[in-house]
């Protein structure tokens, strides 16, 4: 609805301006009223932008809801301004979206996952003469030995995440790193939340090995549990609340995009250190494999939620696909350690 349909001079502009229905510029001629909760989002948007608009709720005769009006000579600008706002929050999956409220996946796989690696604990814990198995082989084989890490035994990297020193270590392991990997299955789905989990577990352990070197080894899923508090501190800046576009899809200046994503994140990484103070530190503590788990899930993390914030978030199929290769990782890597 144009109110106005022949060009005005300046002089009459400024003093009666003519006011234009953004609808049909932004939705196609023939677009009707817009429902409430629509008008506003759309009104807050203007108003961020610093665009002259009305609202108003349109007469019977009009048809139903509400109209947003600009002034002529701001219509192209704040049709401009309303596209990029539907596109960067287009449903469609283009832009990433992680409210708590709505959650990308559930518990279930968390918990499978976490009840395998529990049940992992007991069988290897048994003595099976018959086969020749024995506990102290599946940790002679499979420990974060930092010397035979850096000979190229790579297994290593994520064998060490399944091993445990006793019932209590793999229960505390299971329940603080089921929250945190739990945590970010919400706002990534299982099986992208998973595979960063696992593949920081492996980069914490391997530049814990280069820098405290030989004879350092060490076994646990502690590694992998603050890799998973570290991915849930880096993609809290492209959350909702706090940075949803990251460094690339908003209109305004780098630095400023810079800024507000470094701002965002300071709560959520100050809470990680904080957590890693309290529980990653204490005797019989590997506090490097704490801190780079940490460091490594910031790290992927936040390569994660950028490009998430630019492609959007993998399909319920592909979900499936990367749980499924999160899992693959420690299972093939204890079948290269037996085979090797």
């Amino acid at each position: 609805m144009h109110s106005d349909e022949t060009p005005q001079g300046f002089l009459r502009r400024a003093v009666r301006p003519s006011w234009t229905d953004l609808a049909p510029l932004v939705l196609g001629e023939g677009a009707g009223g817009l429902d409430h909760a629509t008008a506003r989002q759309w009104s807050l948007v203007l108003a961020s932008r610093h665009i002259p608009h009305r609202q108003q709720r349109l007469r019977p005769d009009q048809g139903q809801g509400y109209s947003i009006q600009v002034q002529q000579w701001f219509a192209q600008r704040a049709a401009a301004e309303i596209r990029l706002y539907l596109e960067e929050n287009s449903p469609s999956g283009h832009a990433l979206s992680l409210p708590d409220l709505r959650p990308v996946s559930g518990g279930e796989p968390t918990v499978a996952a976490m009840a395998l690696l529990v049940l992992f604990f007991w069988a290897y814990n048994r003595a099976y003469p018959g086969l020749g198995l024995y506990p102290a082989l599946w940790l002679e084989l499979g420990s974060a030995d930092a010397g035979r890490i850096l000979s190229g035994q790579w297994w290593r990297l994520f064998t060490a995440l399944t091993l445990h020193g006793d019932g209590a270590h793999v229960l505390g392991n299971a329940v603080i790193g089921g929250v945190f990997v739990w945590l970010a299955s919400r706002r990534l789905g299982a099986g992208f939340a998973w595979l960063l989990t696992m593949l920081s577990g492996g980069l914490g352990n391997l530049v814990n090995a280069m820098v405290l070197a030989a004879p350092h080894n060490a076994i646990g899923f502690s590694t992998a549990t603050f890799g998973a508090a570290g991915v849930l501190a880096a993609i809290a800046p492209f959350a909702v609340g706090g940075g949803l576009h990251g460094l690339g899809l908003s209109s305004e200046p780098l630095g400023q995009r810079v800024a507000r994503v470094l701002r965002s994140a300071l709560v959520p990484v100050a809470a990680g250190l904080g957590l890693l103070a309290m529980l990653g530190t204490g005797e019989n503590t590997d506090l490097g494999a704490h801190l780079f788990g940490f460091a490594s899930g910031l790290l992927l993390g936040g390569l994660a939620g950028l490009a998430a914030s630019r492609t959007g978030l993998p399909t319920s199929g592909a979900d499936g696909a990367l749980y499924a290769a999160a899992l693959a990782l420690p299972a093939g890597a204890w079948a290269y350690a037996w085979l090797a």
